[in-house]
């Protein structure tokens, strides 16, 4: 008897995770893909790619600034009721874009309403919603399976949008992508039921619930967590060049559509290996020793771009490396978070990191779109790039032993 539910535990374990990567995996098919759909709608809609750019770049604000309290709603109401919550503001975002004929309802669409909506199914929330079931300890190496899962969205949706675009139109491909996000909504009612009881049992243990000001104030009394925001930001900005600007930016080395595109699938490949391998070794290893080492990769990726001759073989040998440094930042940081302050505040103390994150990606979707229109190309932004890797790197290195469980109150 004991042998079958042991059994089915693991079964059930496996099919949760399954779901989690699923939700996730979607999400990032979603919000990974504007780069290809700038150029489509800069045809549709009649408005320029710089001002796009500026579209993309207020998604990324909104992506990180809503985190934290899309987290405290989690907490309030339940992490079922957020995603729900995204699944409606993505499919209301992917449908009515490509309708927008001026910027300002472009704004409100693609700028605004669809990155809120992927932000109600982004990592940290997803992983509220399976933490109940998993526990601490598995958490902590699964993070890294589960954001590995966002690979799936480069590598089987970006083909996908770009073969719909060139096929269908912008509005066709954009309605298409709504699907798998509404698929989501019955795999979002299992997981609501199979952890019900696991959830309920977390409650009763808990106190009421302290206010966002205590919890990100307790945060910020950490010198580590600063340590983590300095190179989270770094890290959007760097991640941003890749979702806005490199597909558009290997187009203009003569490189086809079709070709870039599948330069994407290597990187949600490559996406996927890094995230999960930085999961498996942040456990053997200290998660700030790999989150350095993710940090000072990326200084040697932003070199190649500034000296390495521009080809077809250059753009999928780097786009490889960049998708094994890209999501690989996300366990460790993840996972230095939990330790220090318990997963039940992870979504909200993560997610204020994103802040930094989204910041930092702004920073890099607008400015790329000024320099493509000044006609600087891209090369400044890789040097920006290099520098601030070389800070988060050594921001990193100097977080303390993080082999230490220290929840704080």
């Amino acid at each position: 008897m004991n042998q079958e539910r042991k059994r089915n535990n693991i079964f059930q374990l496996i099919i949760i995770v399954a779901a989690a990567c699923l939700i996730h995996g979607i999400m990032q098919g979603v919000h990974d893909n504007y780069g290809i759909m700038m150029n489509s709608l800069t045809s549709v809609t009649g408005i320029d790619y710089a001002s796009i750019s500026f579209c993309i770049g207020v998604g990324a604000l909104v992506y990180g600034f809503s985190q934290p309290f899309l987290g405290m709603l989690a907490l309030k109401k339940s992490n079922t009721f957020v995603i729900m919550l995204g699944i409606i503001f993505t499919v209301s975002g992917l449908i009515i874009t490509p309708l927008c004929r001026n910027f300002f309802t472009l704004l409100l669409f693609f700028g605004l309403i669809l990155p809120f909506g992927t932000t109600g199914l982004c990592f940290g929330i997803v992983m509220g919603a399976i933490t109940p079931v998993l526990g601490e300890e598995r958490a902590a190496y699964i993070s890294g399976i589960v954001q590995a899962s966002a690979g799936i969205g480069d590598a089987l949706m970006s083909p996908g949008l770009e073969t719909l675009i060139s096929k269908f139109g912008i509005q066709a491909a954009m309605c298409t992508l709504s699907i798998p996000v509404l698929v989501i909504i019955p795999i979002v009612i299992w997981i609501a039921s199979i952890n019900k009881k696991a959830a309920v049992a977390v409650q009763t243990k808990s106190e009421k619930p302290a206010s966002l000001f205590s919890i990100l104030k307790n945060a910020f009394q950490d010198r580590d967590y600063r340590l983590i925001l300095i190179g989270f930001a770094t890290c959007g900005f760097n991640m941003s060049i890749i979702e806005s600007h490199l597909f558009s930016q290997f187009r203009s080395y003569g490189i086809t559509g079709e070709t870039a595109s599948l330069t994407l699938t290597v990187y949600g490949i490559a996406t996927m290996l890094g995230a999960a391998g930085a999961g498996f070794l942040g456990v053997r290893y200290q998660m700030k020793n790999v989150l350095g080492c993710v940090y000072t990769i990326r200084v040697l990726i932003s070199l190649g771009f500034l000296f390495l001759p521009k080809s077809v073989p250059f753009a999928f040998i780097v786009t490889a490396l960049l998708g094994l440094s890209g999501d690989s930042t996300v366990p460790p940081t993840s996972g230095i978070i939990s330790k220090k302050f318990g997963a039940e505040k992870m979504a909200v103390i993560y997610g204020f990191a994103l802040i930094g994150h989204q910041v930092g990606a702004f920073a890099s979707s607008f400015l790329g779109g000024v320099l493509v229109r000044a006609g600087l190309g891209y090369t400044p932004l890789w040097i920006i790039n290099m520098c601030l890797s070389a800070i988060a790197a050594a921001a990193s290195f100097s977080i303390h032993k993080d082999n230490i469980t220290v929840h704080q109150s």
